[in-house]
């Protein structure tokens, strides 16, 4: 049994995952991102809402239409429907310099105002998420990394599912968690 095993989804959770498909989702998704997330880059990057949106609603079409192209999962509380968390997984990506294909987690949010516990255990679930999707679609590097001022915790999470870290960027080989 794996350290991280303790964060599987369960009958103690108040929320469920699903992939993202709605109006309602993707409205959500731009909501958290700017509410939450906009003031983290808005220094660097000219954001636009519509931009994203538009991104955002096309990569759930094409995840309705071809599951194994990229991945936006979504976690709602269960009494209420409120999004707690989301994350957008892309494949396809190579470096210059070796042949293997990697999946890109291009963001990772949750709400801000949960307890500690509750979005680390959030975290840990979308990346065994993250994992799973990768080894069933046969791709062997994950990517994941951050731009937050505040991102240690999320850095070292991932160190515990054994990801190698460079700087803010963390590195995984799917079928290790397989292998465990």
């Amino acid at each position: 049994m794996r350290t991280t095993d303790k964060y599987l989804p369960s009958q103690r959770d108040t929320w469920h995952w699903t992939l993202a498909r709605t109006e309602d989702d993707i409205n959500d998704i731009v909501l958290m991102a700017k509410g939450f997330y906009e003031r983290e880059v808005n220094d660097i990057f000219t954001t636009n809402t519509a931009i994203l949106r538009k991104n955002v609603d096309i990569a759930v079409t094409e995840q309705r239409y071809t599951l194994n192209r990229q991945q936006i999962i979504i976690a709602r509380d269960t009494t209420n429907g409120k999004l707690l968390a989301w994350s957008w997984l892309k494949r396809g990506h190579y470096t210059v310099y070796a042949p293997e294909e990697m999946a890109d987690a291009m963001f990772l949010h949750i709400d801000l105002e949960l307890p500690e516990r509750t979005r680390i255990t959030l975290c840990a679930q979308m990346i065994q998420q993250w994992i799973l999707w990768c080894h069933l679609n046969n791709i062997p590097v994950l990517i994941s990394s951050s731009i937050r001022q505040e991102q240690e915790a999320f850095l070292k999470l991932h160190e515990r599912f054994g990801f190698k870290r460079n700087g803010s960027v963390c590195y995984y080989r799917t079928e290790r968690y397989f292998d465990e």
